[in-house]
């Protein structure tokens, strides 16, 4: 008995000890790494555009900031013009850094050229960009569905768009949008926000505020290739069931542009760089090299500058239209019918207003919802 007790403890020790050497060799292969800290260049960013809007078009010039401290740090006093064919356009600094021009309607077909003579007396200059025409945006239409991939398969609206140009000529797309929402408070706003923590009485209570967002992304496409030139469902937005956006009404201004090769290959370059960047196999961040370079040295210059016609369209939702696709207001009981609310989704209801509007939001005097930490004295 006591033998084999003696033979079973010495088993048992030996795979012990095999156990605690694997463990040792396993975890001796990991060695900490401490990242140091990235030094950056500080290098000029320069963002132009034309359309044929009659209006002030904007250069801004500015320079990088440090990674994890983004801010517009502006270029100051630099000498700016634009040369359309034969004629200069001299653009004056408005705020520090925003470069504008006299009231100027672009022209399709025309080529245009940015110069820039900064303080120090570097030239800088773009390729000479031809203004290109625009087919504009034949539809956008929002869909629900109660299983989006994007959404891990939980309910969501996704927004759509359409394009097409018969001539074969656009090729290359970018969309940008603007989104804004309606916000209705459980109970009326005597005040409203005019900065820091400083309120002031309002004559007239409100109880509805909007609240507003941009683009956050790339969105491109190209046809080239295809037999048609034909944008068809491309995906601009996604929102979930949940999201503040979808309580009551909400609309999406979507702008389109229309770009040549080059210009697509930039945001392009621009896409791969934002969408990659959670492990060591992604794309690692670098340089985007744009179409405007320094006459003077051979320092980097970043951005671009480009021109075409604008197209917009312009598309509003009520959530409450698509119930019978499946969508169920996040205040509403799945079980209920109408507008009844039970007293469980009712508290839900004024604590996520406490969470998400008060928390958050604040209507200031036009009755805009501004994104505002609110601070208790």
């Amino acid at each position: 008995m006591y033998a084999k007790m003696s033979v079973r403890f010495t088993v048992m020790r030996k795979f012990g000890l095999l156990l605690l050497l694997f463990f040792v060799f396993f975890y001796s292969c990991v060695e900490p790494y401490n990242s140091k800290s990235i030094n950056y260049q500080n290098l000029l960013v320069v963002e132009g555009f034309i359309s044929t809007d009659l209006k002030q078009h904007q250069v801004a010039i500015s320079t990088t900031s440090p990674i994890g401290n983004p801010e517009f740090i502006p270029e100051t006093g630099a000498e700016v013009s634009i040369k359309e064919e034969g004629s200069v356009i001299p653009l004056t600094e408005g705020t520090p850094g925003l470069y504008l021009t006299p009231p100027l309607q672009g022209v399709v077909g025309k080529t245009y050229q940015l110069f820039i003579t900064t303080k120090s007396g570097r030239q800088l200059l773009s390729e000479e960009i031809t203004l290109k025409d625009n087919p504009g945006i034949k539809n956008v239409y929002a869909s629900y569905s109660p299983h989006v991939s994007a959404l891990n398969n939980e309910g969501g609206f996704q927004i759509f768009l359409d394009a097409k140009d018969s001539t074969g000529q656009a090729l290359f797309y970018r969309w940008e949008y603007e989104e804004t929402w309606e916000i209705r408070t459980p109970f009326e706003s005597n005040y409203y926000w005019v900065g820091g923590n400083d309120v002031l009485f309002r004559s007239t209570p409100v109880s509805t505020c909007y609240g507003s967002d941009t683009t956050s992304n790339v969105l491109i496409q190209s046809t080239q290739g295809l037999s048609e030139d034909k944008v068809e469902s491309k995906l601009i937005q996604t929102i979930p069931r949940e999201s503040l956006k979808l309580q009551f009404l909400y609309s999406m201004l979507v702008r389109q542009y229309t770009l040549s090769a080059k210009a697509f290959l930039y945001w392009q370059a621009l896409l791969k760089t934002n969408q990659t960047q959670g492990s060591l196999s992604d794309v690692q961040p670098g340089t985007v090299f744009g179409n405007i370079t320094s006459s003077t040295d051979k320092e980097l210059v970043l951005g671009y500058f480009d021109a075409c016609v604008v197209k917009e369209m312009r598309i509003f939702i009520e959530p409450l239209k698509f119930r019978s696709s499946g969508f169920i207001p996040t205040e509403f009981e799945a079980g209920s019918t109408g507008l009844e609310l039970s007293l469980a989704s009712l508290k839900i209801r004024i604590w996520k207003f406490l969470e998400q509007v008060v928390g958050h939001y604040f209507c200031s005097q036009n009755n805009a919802a501004i994104a505002h930490p609110w601070e208790l004295p």
